[in-house]
């Protein structure tokens, strides 16, 4: 890779093809930017496509709040077999046939059983850690450990479409607006068992992460194969992507900021601020609220 002494900072918006990892992608990209300060927000499996939101240069400061935005996917569930990744790249481990199909108020009541606060057993295969390794290095090896519940918020989850009985199965698609930390394979599984039968991920797209469409993404293989000049064009820049209230600071303010001092006389509040001089983002202060003093939550320059 030829290094490029002209660092990007912000962001760049992938269309992932089926097939790759998200860490293949991240690759493509740094080769293409030229620079090796590059990350992801927000893993997406091989088998699934869409918008994965990659940072470049100090926007790999907000990977962790970018990361915390909701996330959208459209997809299709089928009741009648499960598999032990509860999508279609894992061994089946459960069948049924489904003589009686369900009615779509039933399967909608299930749906809608699911929004709001849940409660989430991650998948064997998934990459939450339990006791210092991860737990598809377990279901690899063919061992099975107790998984922690974890939390997630369903804000909008529907059927999209009619549902297909064919073959003793059904299958449907739906849309999910989901929280940081979903397990959307699982989701499937959860809709599944509120009928008492096995459910799997059959397809899944990501149409929205960190806030960002997939209208605004752009498909990898232009990305690998354009001039650098024209991957500029297609940078959202770190200002545009924050939405906190921005405050100007002044020469004093400025000399604090930029050696890391707490602030004590801004107004109190619950929110981030970011902190401009001479027109220039230059940090993101957060209010703690303990200690009641404004302090440093991300730095993009010192100069």
């Amino acid at each position: 890779m030829q290094q490029n002494n002209d660092s990007v900072d912000g962001l760049i918006v992938v269309n992932k093809p089926r097939g790759m990892t998200s860490f293949d992608v991240v690759a493509k990209v740094r080769r293409a930017i030229g620079q090796k300060r590059v990350g992801h927000a927000g893993t997406l499996d091989p088998n699934v496509d869409g918008v994965l939101v990659i940072a470049l240069g100090k926007a790999t400061k907000l990977v962790d709040e970018l990361q915390a935005r909701p996330k959208r996917y459209i997809g299709s569930i089928t009741f009648g077999f499960a598999t032990e990744t509860e999508d279609l790249d894992g061994a089946v481990i459960s069948k049924i046939n489904i003589d009686e199909p369900f009615d779509d108020a039933a399967i909608d009541a299930a749906i809608a059983h699911l929004n709001g606060a849940i409660k989430q057993v991650p998948p064997m295969f998934s990459a939450v850690k339990v006791g210092g390794k991860r737990l598809y290095e377990y279901a690899r090896a063919g061992e099975i450990v107790e998984r922690p519940v974890r939390d997630a918020v369903i804000y909008n989850y529907k059927r999209t479409s009619d549902v297909i009985y064919d073959n003793q199965q059904q299958k449907f698609n739906f849309e999910a607006t989901v929280s940081k930390g979903t397990y959307i394979r699982t989701l499937a599984v959860d809709t599944g068992r509120q009928l008492g039968v096995p459910a799997t991920m059959t397809s899944l797209t990501r149409t929205m992460g960190s806030g960002i469409t997939i209208a605004q993404a752009t498909d990898l293989d232009k990305i690998v194969t354009s001039e650098r000049a024209e991957l500029l064009k297609l940078i959202i820049p770190i200002k545009d992507i924050l939405t906190w209230p921005t405050k100007v600071l002044s020469d004093s303010e400025w000399f604090a900021v930029k050696n890391g001092q707490k602030m004590t006389l801004w107004p109190a509040s619950d929110t981030y601020l970011q902190l401009t001089y001479h027109d220039d983002l230059k940090a993101v202060y957060a209010y703690n609220k303990e200690d009641n003093v404004w302090q440093s939550r991300y730095v993009f320059t010192n100069e």
